[in-house]
């Protein structure tokens, strides 16, 4: 009995060994060649995406250094003309001045100069400073007309290599910073040239030209397009001093001793990898022609070798997919080895030990499998039964998340029955304010409004084919229409109209429809709706209570408006923790892009600027309890409207807006303003009969105009102006009743330019002119 279990235990192995076999001999027969042929090509591509790669590299250096060059090269030869000399054939220009005194007493050659170094400054990029240096009178006049001394000057560096500077001139490598010296406040670049009466003589020197060169700017004209994130051009000097970088922060740093020694060993152009910033990475070095300079490319190991290991991936992955097809060839021929019934008898296991079959638990295995079907079928028409009564709210259900993005097509089309056979369905987007109707409609009701929307909606786009809606969320109904031909632009259009018209005219409702529509049926309706839910968003630039079609629309606003969202949400937290930098830099980083992608005209984006300027209003008034008067927010509203390009906006919000939020919270940490104020009054007291503006007061007492203007109002009540002439007022009543002083002595003693602006004022002040109030007074005493 033993030896004919173990008979039959073998007979039913036997297939399985046969299926490992073909099995094992396909698997050898299919990976073996893919395998290779798949090294080959890896080791191929990735050598040739690293020549690449380092061909690119190189070509970006050489780029940077020929662009630098350039620049340094045109500074240098305008400096040139004006300083060459040859006092027999060609006298120079500024030679001329250096042998003359560059004094107060001398007005005359101090503004001839001037005009000189302001027209060699307008002929040159990314100067910051350009100053003439005269030996003889131990001057420097700067081309912002500041002349002087050399201990005012605050450079002795620049001045120390000045007078010892050779015929062929000299370079101060970048410095980040000028002790004392509050003209230069950034990274700056040193070049000075000698001016003496014979370019060809050293001892003819008589004075430098001195040139401080932007090195930020610079170093930003090294920068080009290209596909690396972490690409990086700078130059640094022989001690290893970053001079110039793409990255302004990184200029004035030094790189390691172990680098420097590797960049000044290196072969031009040569590649070298080293560890840079904590960063493995491969540097490309070129050196300098005419500076102690080195320009030197960096790029992350990673992103340079990601090209070629995606590659290598890529050609592994397809190895592994021809050897997985190769197994499952394998698999299929194995399982044909296999009793067919057999594998059927035991998918039907599970079925058999349920509580719900009832069959016969017999032998033929035909007849289980039979029985199991029909079991399946009967099961099936029940489910398909109680389905049916779930079938509107699960079709619902699926369109949304399918909408959503939440389920695939092939898993939505299963549940979704509405325009499955249609090759085109418009979308129409109703989107609704819903804190608008929350404050204006109790909650049922707004229900009720959405459901008469509803209504509305479908009976105007079973015009134009077969309709569905479906309330995406509160205060968003999407409306679709499906059709076996696309319809005409028009028709949508008209539709559109149609529909606003409606909601309009029986709900008076504002709403903002958008419209799209898919070319492939359910297949692209998620992108549609995705489409038309962007559009919407739109209405804060296009209004509201219209209808906005997503592909009349300029496809890079799309990009930009995504930025503009974030931006606008970076202000806002920026002013609510009170951070009133963060908010202006992010703005300005807003203004750029804006700029940079030249879509939006100042018209188009007039509404989203006025929504900026009211939240950034209320994030004010709600965070920190400011109060903006209703009159200061329409004079804000109103100046905004009048400003003609992005440029000017910019202006307007960096200066007016900006402004007033700085001097408001600066009040806030700052509340005890009055003692400066009453220095003020006091200050208007003892000099009424002097010129007194407010940017004067200002300066005295430390704070800005508008600080001063509002802090002015605040403590007596009325405005600068007002004030100065009420005081005035009163000192002219005194004088007219004590002196015998003429009316037109008076006006010129209290700084009026004629005595009918005197006596005008006057009137509008007390209600009598100067002579009549004279006499009246004369008359009651």
């Amino acid at each position: 009995m033993l030896a004919a279990k173990t008979h039959k235990f073998s007979h039913l192995l036997r297939p399985v060994r046969h299926k490992q076999k073909m099995l094992i001999s396909m698997l050898l027969l299919a990976t073996i060649p893919v395998l290779v042929l798949g090294l080959t090509i890896s080791n191929v591509l990735t050598s040739t995406i690293r020549e690449q790669a380092t061909l690119y590299n190189t070509t970006l250096l050489q780029h940077a250094q020929s662009k630098m060059n350039d620049q340094i090269k045109k500074i240098d030869e305008l400096l040139l003309q004006y300083t060459y000399s040859d006092k027999r054939a060609y006298p120079g220009i500024l030679a001329q001045f250096a042998m003359k005194e560059l004094s107060p007493r001398h007005p005359e050659v101090v503004r001839q100069l001037q005009n000189v170094l302001v027209n060699i400054r307008s002929g040159m990029e990314h100067v910051v400073e350009l100053d003439f240096y005269s030996f003889q009178s131990e001057r420097i006049l700067t081309s912002d007309n500041h002349l002087l001394t050399e201990e005012e000057f605050r450079d002795p560096l620049a001045l120390d290599r000045a007078r010892h500077i050779s015929l062929q001139g000299v370079w101060i490598d970048t410095r980040t910073s000028i002790p004392a010296n509050h003209r230069i406040d950034r990274n700056v670049l040193t070049l000075i040239r000698p001016i003496a009466e014979d370019s060809t003589e050293r001892k003819s020197i008589s004075g430098a030209i001195i040139a401080y060169l932007d090195a930020d700017t610079l170093g930003n004209q090294m920068s080009a397009k290209n596909s690396y994130s972490t690409l990086s051009l700078f130059a640094v000097n022989g001690q290893g001093q970053i001079m110039l970088d793409t990255d302004r922060n990184q200029i004035g740093r030094t790189i390691s001793a172990d680098n420097l020694e590797l960049i000044k060993n290196a072969e031009p152009l040569a590649q070298i990898r080293t560890r840079l910033n904590g960063v493995d990475s491969v540097l490309s070095v070129l050196p300098s022609r005419n500076q102690d300079w080195y320009y030197i490319s960096a790029i992350a190991e990673d992103e340079l070798n990601r090209s070629a290991d995606r590659v290598q991936g890529l050609t592994l992955g397809i190895s592994l997919t021809f050897v997985a097809v190769a197994a499952l060839l394998s698999l299929r021929a194995a399982t044909s080895l296999y009793r067919p019934v057999r594998k059927l008898t035991q998918a039907i296991q599970p079925l058999r030990s349920s509580k719900q079959w009832n069959g016969q638990d017999n032998d033929n295995e035909i007849e289980q499998v039979h029985h199991a079907i029909k079991s399946m079928i009967y099961e099936n028409r029940q489910l398909e039964s109680s389905l049916s009564r779930y079938r509107d709210k699960m079709e619902q259900h699926t369109l949304h998340q399918y909408l959503l993005g939440s389920i695939q097509e092939h898993e939505a089309r299963t549940d979704i029955q509405y325009g499955s056979s249609a090759s085109y369905i418009a979308i129409m987007l109703l989107a609704f304010d819903p804190w608008k109707l929350h404050a204006k409609y109790p909650h049922d009701d707004q229900y009720l409004l959405y459901f008469a929307v509803e209504n509305m909606a479908l009976e105007l786009a079973e015009r134009y084919g077969q309709a569905y809606s479906l309330m995406m969320k509160p205060g968003q109904l999407a409306v679709f229409i499906s059709h076996s031909e696309p319809l005409e632009p028009d028709q949508l259009k008209q539709a559109s109209a149609d529909l606003l018209h409606a909601i309009e005219t029986y709900l008076q409702l504002t709403v903002t429809l958008s419209v799209s529509y898919s070319l492939q049926g359910l297949g692209g309706l998620p992108d549609a709706y995705r489409q038309a839910e962007q559009a919407s968003r739109y209405r804060f630039v296009l209004n509201e209570d219209q209808a906005i079609f997503i592909h009349e629309l300029d496809p890079a606003l799309s990009f930009q408006l995504e930025d503009i969202t974030e931006s606008t949400y970076k202000i806002l937290d920026s002013l609510k923790a009170a951070k009133l930098e963060p908010a202006r830099t992010e703005f300005i980083h807003l203004m750029e892009g804006l700029k940079e992608g030249a879509i939006f005209s100042v018209d188009s984006v007039h509404g989203f600027f006025s929504q900026l300027l009211g939240s950034m209003l209320r994030c004010m008034e709600h965070h920190h309890g400011m109060e903006f008067a209703p009159e200061l927010q329409r004079m804000l509203l109103s100046a905004l409207s009048a400003q003609q390009t992005l440029g000017d906006v910019e202006a307007f919000f960096l200066i007016e807006v900006f402004g007033r939020l700085k001097t408001l919270l600066d009040e806030q940490a700052h509340p005890k303003h009055t003692e400066r104020i009453e220095r003020v009054i006091a200050y208007i007291h003892d000099h009424y009969d002097q010129d007194i503006s407010l940017q004067h007061c200002a300066d005295a007492i430390g704070l800005n105009t508008f600080q001063v203007s509002r802090l002015f109002k605040k403590h007596t009540g009325c405005n600068f102006v007002d004030y100065v002439i009420t005081y005035r007022i009163e000192k002219a009543k005194d004088m007219l009743l004590h002196t015998d002083m003429r009316i037109q002595d008076i006006a010129a003693k209290l700084r009026y330019t004629s005595v009918q602006n005197f006596i005008r004022t006057f009137k509008k002040t007390t209600g009598t002119t100067p002579g009549q109030y004279r006499k009246q007074m004369s008359e009651q005493e």
